[in-house]
C-alpha cells in the first residue's frame, strides 16, 4: 500500500518539467545577479547605470500607475525575478521539508501534504513582504477580500466548503490511498485524495468523482483504515423440524471449506432469531477484503450451504400463509378438473 500511496503523490510528468525549468531559470537568474553585483562599477548607483540613456528612458517608462506606485519596464523585470527567486525557494522547501517528514515514519501522502502546506506558507509571506517592498498599500486589497466575500456568500459556498473539506482530510487522513470506503450509495477505492474532491474506483471499474465535503458531513465506512480483516455473515433458514445442532455443525464446516474464509478467528454459526415457520441462523466469518467487491464470496458459500443441506436432508422452509374465510356474500364452488 505504501508503493501505492508514493505513486499516487507523485506530480504528473509535465509539472515536473515545469518545476525543472524553473529551478533552472531561478538558478540562471541568481548567477547573473551574482555576476552583475560583482562587476558593477564603483561609481555606479544601480543597473540603470551601465545602459545608455536611451536604454534607462525606455526602462524607466511608465506603463501604468498602482496607487502611487509606476510601473515601468525594469520594475516588471525587477518583480519577474523575484518571482522567481521566491518560486525556488518555495519549491526547495517543499522538496526538503517532504524529505524530512517522510524519514519520520508519517507516510508519503501526510509528507505530501505538510511539504505543500509549508511551501505555499513561504510563498505567500515572500509575495507580501516584496508587495511591501514595491511600496504597494495592501490595505487597498480589503475592498477585494470583501468582494470576494461577498461572492463567497452567494456563489462560492459550496466550492470553498469543499476547498476547507479537502484541507481537513489530508491533514487528519482518515483514509488513504488504497483504502476500501463507503460513502452513501458509493463504494470502492480510493484512487486519489485532491482539494476539492476525491475519486473513489468502484468495484465495477469506475471512477465516481466524490465532493470533499459529502466526507465531513456524512458518516464514512473505512474497511481497511489499520485491519485488512473484516467479518461478514449470511443468513440461512431452515425448518422448525431440523435438527439444530446438525445445521450449526454443517454451517461451520462449510465455512471452513472454502479457501477464503480465515481460519483464525475461526467461523460461528448462531441462531439469530425464530421466525413464524423457521429458524433463523446467521454463520459468521472472517476474510481478507479485496480489491473487488465480496459477493462471489457470499455467492460461492451461499451454494455450498443448498448443496449440503440437500445431501443431508435439511429442509429449507418456504414461505406459508394461512388464509381463513369468515364469510361471504355468495357460497363457494370448487370444481375439481379431470386431466386430459
Amino acid at each position: 500500500m505504501a508503493k501505492l500511496e508514493k505513486q499516487e503523490v507523485q506530480k504528473p510528468s509535465w509539472s515536473t518539467w515545469w518545476e525543472n525549468r524553473l529551478l533552472g531559470w531561478a538558478s540562471l537568474v541568481l548567477v547573473l545577479a551574482a555576476i552583475l553585483a560583482w562587476w558593477l562599477p564603483r561609481g555606479a548607483t544601480g543597473v540603470l547605470d551601465l545602459v545608455g540613456d536611451d536604454a534607462r528612458k525606455v526602462l524607466t517608462f511608465t506603463l501604468f500607475m498602482i496607487g502611487r506606485v509606476a510601473v515601468t519596464p525594469i520594475f516588471l523585470m525587477k518583480g519577474q525575478a523575484y518571482l522567481a527567486l521566491l518560486s525556488f525557494i518555495s519549491a526547495m522547501t517543499r522538496k526538503i521539508l517532504f524529505r524530512r517528514v517522510e524519514e519520520t515514519g508519517a507516510g508519503a501522502q501526510r509528507s505530501f501534504v505538510l511539504a505543500r502546506f509549508a511551501s505555499i506558507v513561504v510563498y505567500t509571506l515572500g509575495l507580501t513582504v516584496g508587495l511591501e517592498s514595491a511600496g504597494l498599500n495592501l490595505n487597498s486589497l480589503a475592498i477585494v477580500g470583501g468582494t470576494l466575500g461577498i461572492g463567497v456568500g452567494f456563489g462560492l459556498q459550496p466550492v470553498v466548503a469543499n476547498w476547507v473539506a479537502g484541507l481537513v482530510l489530508l491533514v487528519e487522513a482518515p483514509f488513504r490511498i488504497g483504502d476500501r470506503i463507503d460513502v452513501g450509495n458509493t463504494s470502492g477505492v480510493v484512487v486519489r485524495v485532491g482539494g476539492r474532491s476525491t475519486w473513489v474506483r468502484t468495484y465495477d471499474n469506475e471512477v465516481i468523482i466524490v465532493p470533499n465535503s459529502e466526507f465531513t458531513t456524512h458518516r464514512v465506512t473505512n474497511w481497511t483504515v489499520d485491519d485488512p480483516r473484516v467479518r461478514l455473515h449470511i443468513e440461512i433458514d431452515v425448518d422448525c423440524s431440523s435438527n439444530l445442532q446438525q445445521v450449526k455443525d454443517s454451517l461451520v464446516a462449510i465455512a471452513k471449506r472454502h479457501p477464503d474464509v480465515l481460519p483464525d478467528p475461526q467461523p460461528e454459526a448462531v441462531l439469530a432469531a425464530m421466525g413464524d415457520s423457521s429458524f433463523n441462523f446467521y454463520l459468521r466469518f472472517w476474510t481478507i477484503i479485496r480489491d473487488h467487491d465480496n459477493y462471489a464470496l457470499l455467492s460461492d458459500l451461499y451454494c455450498m450451504v443448498i448443496d449440503e443441506f440437500a445431501k443431508q436432508g435439511i429442509v429449507m422452509p418456504y414461505p406459508i400463509q394461512d388464509i381463513n374465510v369468515r364469510s361471504v356474500d355468495s357460497p363457494l364452488v370448487i370444481k375439481e378438473q379431470k386431466a386430459s
